[in-house]
């Protein structure tokens, strides 16, 4: 008898549900008369991609340096897309990711692409690629390998994937990209907006190298209605507005819990009574979204 998987309420990792947002979001399905006519749009990627770009840089809370240096721009299904061609184009290389980092690489890699390791089990070698989130997925700050990391892939051009999806809707993260090592760049709003299934995300390049994705992109080929729905969610809502309504609450429901607030509003850290929520790093991240949302 296949025995019962137990039920982690704070386990999996979702957008709050605003109110404000959610009442936006149907004002554009059912109102909206525009988002019909974007499927007809052959420039609304652009518009969403050049506003996302802006919106990225506006944040009060927080600062990434050298995005500039990243010009090429396209529009993803979410961050997964961008980890696919990431993992097609260094396929010859061993792929390597942080302990407690996104389940979704080493799921991928297992079956693929065997040789793949954490680092903390071998050091970074000349033949590898790096796939590392910022903010850090298992803990909602910068990962204190990082910086350390990046320059050694810089010294031995290690191609070099940035996660930012948790970026959206957290404060206290400065990271100065201006690194040779640093291949690509993806964000997403699945983290800050709940519009996960609309698979909304944007991959940055320092060079046009004509993948699969800008070779959609040229085409036409893309999600227009997410990118409307995309477009109309980073004029509304200013970057920093889920942080800042959110963060009173995170401290609140933290408190109760007896664990640690996050610099991502949505987590906390919790210690040993939470060890059922270790995803395989040195700390128990408990996704604490669902509470915001009770009145």
């Amino acid at each position: 008898m296949k025995k019962k998987t137990e039920f982690l309420p704070f386990r999996k990792i979702r957008a709050i549900n605003d109110p404000i947002i959610i009442k936006f979001l149907k004002s554009i399905f059912t109102k909206d008369t525009k988002f019909y006519k974007s499927l007809d749009d052959e420039n609304i990627h652009n518009k969403f991609l050049k506003t996302y770009k802006k919106w990225l840089k506006s944040s009060k809370i927080n600062n990434l340096k050298n995005l500039d240096k990243f010009k090429f721009a396209c529009f993803s299904n979410g961050s997964s897309q961008v980890f696919d061609y990431f993992y097609a184009k260094y396929k010859d290389r061993r792929f390597r990711v942080l302990k407690g980092d996104y389940a979704y690489h080493h799921l991928s890699w297992r079956n693929h692409f065997p040789s793949w390791s954490y680092i903390e089990n071998f050091d970074i070698k000349k033949r590898d690629a790096l796939v590392i989130s910022l903010p850090f997925s298992d803990t909602g700050s910068k990962h204190p390998l990082m910086e350390k990391l990046i320059k050694k892939c810089d010294r031995y051009n290690i191609p070099v994937l940035v996660d930012c999806c948790y970026y959206s809707m957290c404060k206290d993260i400065n990271f100065d990209f201006n690194h040779k090592s640093i291949k690509a760049i993806s964000f997403s709003l699945s983290k800050a907006f709940p519009v996960s299934r609309l698979r909304i995300g944007m991959r940055l390049t320092k060079e046009d190298d004509d993948d699969p994705l800008f070779f959609l992109q040229k085409l036409g080929l893309v999600n227009r209605a997410s990118a409307y729905v995309g477009l109309k969610l980073l004029t509304k809502f200013n970057f920093d507005y889920i942080y800042k309504k959110y963060k009173k609450k995170q401290n609140f429901y933290c408190k109760k819990l007896g664990v640690s607030p996050s610099n991502i509003v949505s987590l906390a850290i919790g210690g040993e009574k939470w060890k059922k929520y270790n995803r395989g790093g040195k700390l128990n991240r408990l996704c604490i979204s669902s509470l915001y949302e009770k009145k």
